[in-house]
């Protein structure tokens, strides 16, 4: 069964690349990209949809690791560890 599922997988990405190479072969019409208060050069569509792809997947990637929430967690952990140390300290006698 394990050797079944990457089979499928390997077939499902061969197809996706071919899929893409296929559309960046088709797409080669320059359109330029503008955001308003900044215009990109024409570059072919596919370039375009490549890219936001990538960037997709770096984000995807970014938050699916951890890291934002990571980070996050340590400036909690920091501003606890400030408040622990204004807090006033007890000597050993009188905790018991």
């Amino acid at each position: 069964m394990q050797r079944f599922k990457r089979w499928l997988i390997f077939l499902l990405l061969l197809l996706i690349f071919v899929l893409s190479v296929g559309f960046s072969m088709w797409n080669t019409t320059p359109v330029t990209l503008s955001f308003g208060f900044h215009e990109f050069s024409a570059r072919p569509m596919s370039f375009w949809l490549i890219i936001t792809f990538c960037i997709g997947g770096l984000i995807g990637i970014t938050v699916g690791a951890g890291i934002v929430r990571d980070a996050r967690l340590r400036r909690r952990i920091k501003a606890l560890e400030k408040e622990l140390e204004k807090r006033p300290r007890f000597k050993a006698s009188e905790i018991d």
